[in-house]
């Protein structure tokens, strides 16, 4: 099992350094990132709709934000997260 997390320090940046290209080349079963400082929206769909991968996006309103990425094989439901009363920065 392979397991990778990052702290991107924002997600626009990271892309611009090669992120994407890095991680479509790992055979990665999770990938937790952190620091993401976008909202999925303001990105392609590179990330968030990788085949063979659930993805979760959590907050990333602006200062930090977390995402996760689960091999389908490995999970047979998408990841969800909630827990409000501990995750008001949105970095759990």
């Amino acid at each position: 099992m392979r397991i990778i997390t990052l702290n991107l320090n924002g997600i626009r940046s990271a892309a611009r350094k090669g992120f994407f290209d890095w991680l479509a080349r790992q055979d990665a079963d999770f990938v937790c990132l952190q620091e993401l400082k976008a909202r999925p929206d303001q990105l392609p769909a590179l990330l968030f709709e990788r085949e063979g991968y659930w993805c979760h996006w959590h907050g990333a309103g602006g200062y930090s934000g977390v995402a996760i990425l689960v091999r389908k094989e490995i999970s047979p439901l998408p990841p969800a997260f909630d827990h409000p009363a501990l995750d008001f920065e949105t970095r759990l």
